[in-house]
């Protein structure tokens, strides 16, 4: 609720990428989308979201000192908005 709905949410979404690239610089910021579609016409009023990546600064240079496992997690959404959200965590030394 402190946030809105989930398009007043998403369509927020760039908005809270790009502070962050701002605001943690190295920060790599990449995604794709696409016009939507209505009827065989592509409505400029919406855009859509089809996938997005990712990684602060600080996670990016301590991949460096973990060990080569990599852990990936995969979950599905269930309700409006049917995508996978994909995690990847690595381990450090210690």
């Amino acid at each position: 609720m402190k946030f809105g709905d989930w398009e007043e949410s998403y369509n927020h979404l760039l908005i809270w990428l790009q502070a962050v690239q701002e605001a943690v610089l190295g920060t790599i910021v990449e995604f794709k989308g696409r016009q939507n579609i209505v009827d065989g016409v592509e409505d400029h009023s919406t855009y859509i979201l089809e996938r997005m990546f990712w990684s602060f600064k600080p996670s990016i240079e301590g991949f460096k000192y973990c060990k080569p496992i990599m852990q990936v997690d995969d979950t599905f959404f269930t309700g409006k908005y049917h995508r996978t959200l994909l995690t990847t965590t690595g381990k450090d030394g210690n």
